[in-house]
């Protein structure tokens, strides 16, 4: 009882921390806004959209961000790769491709022209803001796991309780399978348990690393369709 009490106050302690962290950004930029207009929409679709680059903080006038690699396929000229800062170097035009302006239908995509100018999007495979921190988190996500398997391995089953970050671990996958999936599920609970415990943890992850403001945190991870898209396959794959 008092370890699920203490797991709901460190959670509430954390969201509370990041809660306020707006307002401690509010207090600091307070000149800004003062002389300037925000333009809210902007601000929060920067931060909640696709990009082919990482926007990390402004300094000053300065912007720092993280290029990222594009990879596309035309079927005029075939493959290519290249940094997203390619097009800044080359006055926004690159072999052809180019960032589609506002208003476009392809607004914020890389596309071309064919053979009749038309603009169209070539075959993309780039590495996005959110496939970046989808890899990012992933891969969090499989060292957090394997780390407290390995503790587990090196013990006999019922010797020693785990402490720390593993006993932290214990009782919060011990409060997702009994207090939600077994209570949710029913008698069955056990048969599903390995994906629910495994989609529950991969959606926790990424919620958390978005609401830290800096890198690699803050994209918008499972606000995106095609992430809600493929666990919505798998769940159906699953329980069918």
């Amino acid at each position: 009882m008092k370890q699920k009490q203490s797991f709901y106050l460190f959670i509430t302690g954390f969201f509370l921390l990041f809660a306020s962290l707006p307002a401690l950004a509010a207090s600091v930029h307070e000149e800004e806004k003062e002389n300037k207009p925000v333009d809210v929409k902007s601000i929060v679709f920067g931060h909640i959209g696709d990009a082919y680059e990482w926007h990390v903080t402004t300094l000053g006038h300065t912007h720092i961000t993280i290029p990222l690699p594009v990879i596309l396929y035309s079927s005029n000229s075939g493959w290519h790769t290249f940094l997203s800062s390619t097009f800044e170097e080359y006055a926004g035009t690159y072999k052809g491709f180019y960032m589609a302006p506002e208003g476009s239908k392809y607004e914020g995509k890389i596309v071309e022209h064919n053979a009749s100018g038309e603009e169209i999007r070539p075959f993309d495979i780039s590495i996005t803001k959110v496939t970046l921190s989808l890899l990012i988190n992933s891969l969090l996500l499989v060292v957090i796991i394997l780390g407290v398997a390995r503790w587990y391995r090196k013990r006999e089953q019922n010797t020693v309780s785990p402490g720390g970050f593993v006993g932290f671990m214990e009782m919060f996958i011990m409060m997702v399978n009994d207090d939600i999936i077994k209570s949710c599920v029913g008698r069955s609970y056990r048969k599903f348990s390995p994906y629910l415990l495994t989609a529950f943890f991969f959606i926790f992850i990424n919620n958390i690393m978005g609401l830290i403001p800096i890198f690699p945190g803050g994209a918008n991870v499972t606000g995106n369709i095609a992430i809600t898209m493929v666990l919505a396959a798998c769940t159906f794959l699953a329980v069918n």
